[in-house]
């Protein structure tokens, strides 16, 4: 499945300039164009190469292509047909692409299926883990991976994003800066990783605001051998159930907090319980690795059933 916004365009340019300047048809103005037509002859790069030409009527230097762009930015970039599956645009990868997103959804909702639970998002397609993370696999192997509605609501500064692992058959592993502490993010399962998304370096934010779009942590494969990536995981209504249990499972841990507090958490639950986004910056730093040990611990395993 290729991006909505791929386009295609034949494209013309000199082989013999110094410089080679793409000719878009339709793009861009083609009235004073030599190349092909018998005005070849009297073109200056011609005479300097002393070039001889089998058809009069064309430029032996003339070469045409096949190539792509996306036709959502302001200003396209060409891609030759033969390299569009390298990017996002010709695969199923274009649902994470910042441009597709901002087009396709601007009031930041991606999908069509997404459930809530408590104003958590929980997109039905996605494969979640029991310390909060997702992976979202395609029909052609292709998958991406980030963490769940659940982690993003209680994050709340987020100092930093680095990844522990980028390329190669792993288990994704990340580590996020909450309030000047690192906590590690992995992934159960291995995948084949291509690539991390180190946008999140420069614009940390992004993983929270957006965790089941730009603010995805890896991309990759499903790895060549071994288990696939979804082993074991949660998904569909099971995992709106499980959601429901850690909402409710949460506001206990709040008021428990609370409770040997004395006071000074009651601002962070909103009617009916729930817990209010960025609950991370009202904790104490043990209250907040508790939490984190309780609910996100790397090697968190499922309730018993």
């Amino acid at each position: 499945m290729s991006c909505p916004f791929l386009r295609e365009a034949r494209a013309r340019s000199c082989q013999a300039a110094p410089l080679r300047k793409l000719i878009v048809e339709g793009r861009t103005d083609t009235s004073g164009e030599k190349c092909s037509s018998a005005g070849h002859q009297q073109c200056s790069i011609f005479v300097e190469q002393r070039a001889i030409s089998e058809d009069p009527g064309r430029c032996p230097f003339l070469h045409e292509s096949l190539m792509q762009y996306c036709a959502a930015q302001s200003v396209p970039k060409m891609v030759p047909y033969s390299e569009s599956q390298l990017g996002k645009c010709g695969s199923d990868s274009f649902e994470y692409c910042e441009t597709y997103l901002q087009m396709a959804h601007p009031n930041g909702s991606h999908a069509a299926d997404e459930w809530q639970v408590e104003g958590i998002p929980v997109p039905s397609k996605l494969y979640y883990t029991a310390n909060h993370m997702w992976i979202d696999t395609h029909e052609s192997g292709a998958c991406h991976i980030g963490i769940d509605g659940f982690l993003a609501r209680l994050i709340g500064r987020l100092d930093g994003v680095n990844f522990a692992t980028q390329r190669g058959v792993n288990r994704p592993s990340a580590v996020l800066n909450l309030h000047g502490a690192d906590w590690p993010l992995v992934f159960p399962n291995q995948v084949l990783i291509s690539s991390a998304n180190l946008y999140l370096r420069g614009n940390p934010a992004r993983l929270a605001a957006d965790p089941y779009g730009s603010g995805y942590l890896f991309e990759g494969w499903e790895p060549p051998s071994g288990s696939p990536s979804r082993h074991g995981l949660m998904h569909g209504r099971q995992a709106i159930h499980w959601i429901r249990q850690e909402v409710s499972r949460l506001s206990e841990f709040v008021q428990q907090c609370a409770s040997r507090r004395g006071t000074g958490l009651d601002s962070t639950l909103c009617d009916g319980g729930t817990c209010v986004p960025g609950l991370l910056d009202h904790l104490t730093r043990d209250e907040m690795f508790r939490l984190l040990h309780e609910f996100f611990d790397p090697h968190a395993a499922w309730p018993a059933q």
